[in-house]
């Protein structure tokens, strides 16, 4: 048997929900059947301000703490990316010097150690870095 394909599928935006059907929203309870005109405006315009002022703190508190949350995000990003430029620049440098030392060592001239520190620069194969062993039979 072979597989049937699905009709038309429907996505979460082309569905609806109860609360957007004109009926489900409009709902009359039995109580209030016999509400009066005054009563339902009352109970419309009713609001507890001590709760809508908890409410209200609330959300400034939570949005105070995602705009602290995307400050300490972009300081430890721009800290991060001076970091890595820091990195690369050095690499580049030491690059750049290194080709231009095998280019001294090509057309044979003698590396300029001035400025260096003298442990740290150590002498090219051609000036006998390697230590020179005698054999003898």
């Amino acid at each position: 048997m072979g597989r049937k394909l699905p009709g038309k599928i429907r996505l979460m935006g082309q569905t609806k929900n109860n609360s957007d059907m004109p009926a489900v929203r409009n709902i009359r309870t039995a109580s209030s059947l016999f509400m009066t005109r005054e009563e339902r405006e009352s109970l419309a315009s009713a609001m507890d301000f001590r709760a809508l002022g908890i409410d209200t703190r609330r959300e400034i508190d939570k949005f105070a703490r995602q705009d602290a949350a995307v400050a300490k995000f972009q300081k430890n990003y721009y800290k991060a990316r001076e970091r890595l430029a820091a990195t690369i620049n050095k690499n580049r440098a030491r690059i750049e010097l290194r080709q231009e030392l095998q280019q001294r060592r090509r057309m044979g001239e003698e590396p300029d150690l001035k400025g260096r520190n003298a442990k740290e620069a150590k002498p090219s194969v051609s000036q006998g870095g390697f230590t020179e062993v005698e054999l003898r039979y």
